[in-house]
């Protein structure tokens, strides 16, 4: 990678032409929107963004913000030519602990080329974890089984539901070197908000200590990390980098200054970008109905 800053799975990755943007934006490397092997029965419901200060709340249905498959290897094809020199990281997730429910999609973005699979465990986590010893021993052989059948690396992203102790212990037992830090908080808004209150989660600055609190536990255990979560300018990147992470990662932060600002968390000068709206929207949504109000238009100059 040209340098350490890395697209959050987010909006910022989730279509070839933000994929794009973010290239232009200088990140070293991109985490796609995480695809998971489940058919979309129903619809769900859409995306809705609020920015309250430095905080930014996003409410969505796992529908929405979970590609299938198919929707998720189509993603990984067409942002090889939009790429540019950045690495294209897919993210992966299943709802079990069973090796089988994740080795089909991580063959197949591995038989596409993909060097390094994000394993998502936010809705893992979120579900099904308990604090004890059984979950992290079955997640230990999980990580074991899918280290040893594929040939790509693997990087699974902890969430706050996962001890940090006992999940970097069992991510380095299973012999895993790679980890991604760290997903959202729920957080539920008063309902004058109109947001739903179970899926509601948090991206801000009061993530950062708890992002110190993992990055801390997994250089313990000699792990690489690729750390985000409460990034709002370049000295919490320096704090994160200082204290042995090895690629920073972010995604509010750019949805609420613009892609344009992204090179200040590596303090260099902002590169020259649109930043009207149409630069946020992609060209089926803008100023269409029906919005996903995904927060690109939020925050930003108009």
């Amino acid at each position: 990678m040209k340098n350490p800053l890395t697209a959050s799975s987010s909006p910022l990755t989730e279509s070839p032409e933000r994929i794009e943007r973010c290239a232009k934006a200088g990140f070293g490397s991109a985490i796609l929107k995480t695809a998971s092997p489940y058919h979309r029965a129903q619809a769900g419901y859409g995306r809705k963004v609020v920015f309250i200060g430095e905080d930014y709340f996003a409410d969505a249905s796992f529908q929405r913000e979970i590609l299938t498959e198919e929707e998720g290897l189509t993603l990984y094809r067409k942002a090889q030519a939009h790429k540019g020199d950045m690495l294209l990281i897919p993210s992966v997730s299943a709802s079990s602990l069973e090796a089988a429910d994740w080795l089909g999609i991580c063959r197949k973005f591995q038989a596409m080329g993909a060097k390094l699979l994000q394993l998502d465990f936010f809705y893992l986590g979120s579900v099904i974890c308990g604090q004890n010893e059984d979950f992290y021993l079955d997640l230990e052989q999980l990580l074991s089984r899918l280290r040893q059948e594929l040939d790509c690396l693997i990087m699974p992203k902890l969430n706050f539901g996962l001890d940090p102790e006992l999940a970097c212990r069992a991510l380095a037992k299973a012999k895993i070197r790679q980890v991604s830090l760290l997903d959202s908080i729920r957080f539920p808004l008063p309902a004058r908000f109109g947001l739903h209150p179970e899926t509601t989660s948090y991206f801000g600055p009061k993530q950062l200590p708890l992002t110190l609190l993992y990055l801390q536990h997994a250089v313990n255990y000699e792990l690489e990390v690729c750390a985000g979560g409460g990034i709002a300018k370049a000295a919490d990147a320096d704090l994160l980098l200082e204290n042995g992470a090895k690629l920073v990662q972010t995604a509010s932060y750019v949805l609420k200054n613009g892609f344009s600002k992204a090179p200040l968390l590596l303090h260099k000068e902002p590169v020259p970008m649109e930043s009207h709206r149409r630069t946020w929207c992609d060209a089926r949504h803008y100023e269409a109905e029906g919005c996903e109000r995904c927060g690109f238009c939020l925050g930003v100059p108009k």
